[in-house]
């Protein structure tokens, strides 16, 4: 029972770093991931003592195939770009995460919990942003057709790697490529010359 509750808390715990960024998979998922992960170790470790034919690891196998399967759920293609990856990666981890502490792993089950965290919290700094995916904040008036600002990149040759988009702010944000660092200046005046534009942040 202690390794089932603190298998569930690290994987709420990673479920709520994905939660505060607005991920489709987030606490709740993430939580009952990790305990159900944690239950088939135990029933792996533990269930099988009177059949001596079993062979328990079997059930180890089918929790990293059937997470795969879950977290093809949360990648979907939008506007041509491919988004929750990451997220599926972050739920493979945590059934991985889960069956170790299912199986008494408890300490690289929950030192993995915090270093992934960590990782996910250093990796959205704009730094690392900057180096391969810079952004493009847009304000707008009204969030809706962005073919405008697409044509726009199109002309200078950036890629779009994803969008996100707040409604409730207007604010639209490009992660982008980085060959618009040598049209900088230019960009922006096409951008701003947009009717709905008010505001450009190029981070």
């Amino acid at each position: 029972m202690f390794r089932i509750v603190l298998a569930t808390l690290c994987g709420c715990v990673i479920g709520y770093e994905r939660t505060s960024r607005n991920k489709s998979a987030g606490i709740r998922t993430h939580a009952i991931i990790a305990l159900g992960s944690s239950m088939f170790m135990i029933i792996f470790k533990y269930a099988f003592f009177d059949v001596s034919t079993a062979d328990g690891a079997r059930v180890a196998a089918q929790i990293v195939s059937g997470i795969g399967f879950l977290g093809a759920g949360v990648i979907f293609v939008k506007d041509d770009l491919i988004q929750g990856l990451t997220t599926a990666a972050g739920m493979w981890t945590t059934s991985g995460i889960a069956a170790c502490i299912g199986t008494g792993l408890i300490f690289i089950g929950v030192f993995a919990t915090l270093f992934l965290v960590v990782l996910q919290k250093i990796f959205h700094y704009p730094f690392f942003n900057q180096i391969d995916h810079p952004n493009v904040l847009i304000q707008t008036n009204i969030v809706s057709d962005k073919d405008e600002i697409y044509k726009i990149f199109e002309k200078y040759g950036i890629e779009v790697n994803e969008i996100k988009i707040d409604r409730n702010l207007d604010l639209m944000t490009f992660d982008t490529n980085n060959r618009w660092i040598e049209h900088k200046n230019e960009l922006y005046q096409d951008l701003m010359s947009i009717d709905a534009v008010t505001k450009i942040s190029i981070l």
